[in-house]
């Protein structure tokens, strides 16, 4: 590697540095403050935070079914105010009409995860406009042909889709980012390698 080469190694290697740096700073005093506020006003007290220090970057938020359509409305409507690429599978798995009226209150879109396990779930949530994001794990949605068959609903609905895992294995997560080539995902697939999940994968 000549003189000018490794220099602009160099100074990359000093701007990711100072960016990874930036980032933990913020994420320790992010930490703290959270640390003394209340449970319910968590979220939106990080989400507020996160913002606060880093405006520009693509957000999204995942809710594992935290919330109540009726006694959580305010907090759910609150979201709107952090441009968020969307809120994921905000309310429980089973409440497909709920959903359908959370996305009528709000303008920012809901993504369907736990609720969608078949192409059927997908065009019910579709007919009744329960979400404009869709996520789509092979393991859930029943294999590589409901995933493709959703894809396709999808793409042909406009709906943002994307991929994501469910603990695979290297071999299954290889699967999985294949599948996310298709052209209808088109946001970023959220997978890991299998070493986040298992000590020792066998395949």
């Amino acid at each position: 590697m000549n003189r000018r080469l490794e220099r602009r190694a160099h100074m990359r290697g000093l701007v990711w540095q100072y960016i990874l740096t930036d980032f933990v700073e913020e994420t320790a005093r992010i930490r703290q403050h959270l640390v003394k506020t209340p449970e319910a006003q968590k979220v939106r007290e990080m989400l507020e935070a996160v913002r606060s220090a880093f405006p520009d970057p693509v957000i999204h938020v995942d809710c594992n079914s935290g919330y109540d359509l009726y006694q959580d409305r305010e907090t759910l409507k609150a979201f709107d105010r952090f441009g968020l690429a969307m809120i994921e599978q905000p309310l429980q798995y089973t409440d497909l009409i709920e959903h359908a009226e959370l996305q009528k209150m709000i303008e920012t879109p809901i993504c369907l995860d736990e609720s969608v396990k078949s192409p059927r779930d997908f065009a019910l949530a579709l007919k009744i406009g329960a979400c404009r994001v869709i996520n789509v794990k092979p393991g859930r949605v029943g294999g590589l042909y409901n995933s493709k068959q959703i894809h396709d609903m999808a793409q042909n609905e406009g709906i943002e889709a994307w991929v994501g895992g469910m603990l695979e294995s290297a071999i299954g997560a290889g699967i999985c980012a294949a599948l996310g080539t298709l052209p209808g995902f088109t946001y970023p697939a959220d997978l890991f390698p299998s070493t986040k999940w298992y000590v020792e994968d066998i395949t």
